[in-house]
């Protein structure tokens, strides 16, 4: 039986990165969606929507395939943070976060291009952060320039700046970095 090519529906270097240290035989391929939040939907009902919403735009032009899906966001004070794309929001961002508790969801899934079957799981992540100075904040964003990461949060280069605790984790903290591994293997295992 033929194996199935692997995609991941993303343009994200980081999920690309995440994905080639458990896998060597991928494509990615953008999906190119609308990104916008429904009224009223919960953050972690968004991200399992995206995911499931990319993955299945890219399965449009994709036969035979296993097409991986992700997407996050952090949701702090009733407010979904996403990416900031400009360094002066990303300050913005970073002072409103500080001293503060934010909840990251990643959700992932994985969809059979052939059958459509659709397998997702969700990681979440509740960590208090650090109260950050101006001074913090600013040799931050211009060090790591965290313009692609959701609420400007670059897990894998600052977690020793910006965490205080972490109040509620999964075992895999690659999610927080926009891919949760574990989850995703055990999708792509079934």
């Amino acid at each position: 039986m033929k194996k199935k090519r692997i995609i991941l529906a993303s343009s994200s270097k980081y999920r690309k990165t995440l994905l080639a240290s458990i896998l060597t035989d991928f494509e990615c391929i953008s999906p190119n969606i609308d990104e916008t939040r429904m009224p009223n939907e919960k953050p972690e009902n968004m991200v399992m929507r995206l995911a499931i919403n990319k993955a299945k735009k890219v399965c449009e032009n994709s036969k035979d395939a296993l097409v991986i899906g992700s997407d996050s966001c952090a949701y702090c004070d009733s407010k979904i943070l996403g990416k900031p794309l400009k360094k002066d929001i990303a300050i913005e961002y970073l002072e409103f976060i500080s001293n503060k508790i934010i909840i990251f969801y990643t959700g992932v899934c994985v969809i059979d291009s052939q059958s459509m079957n659709i397998q997702k799981d969700l990681a979440e992540y509740k960590i208090k952060l650090k109260k950050l100075s101006k001074k913090d904040i600013t040799d931050y964003v211009n060090k790591h320039n965290p313009i692609h990461s959701s609420a400007a949060f670059r897990f894998e280069v600052a977690k020793d700046l910006l965490i205080q605790e972490f109040i509620d984790k999964e075992n895999d903290l690659s999610g927080l970095i926009g891919l949760p591994l574990i989850k995703l293997q055990n999708l792509l295992d079934n």
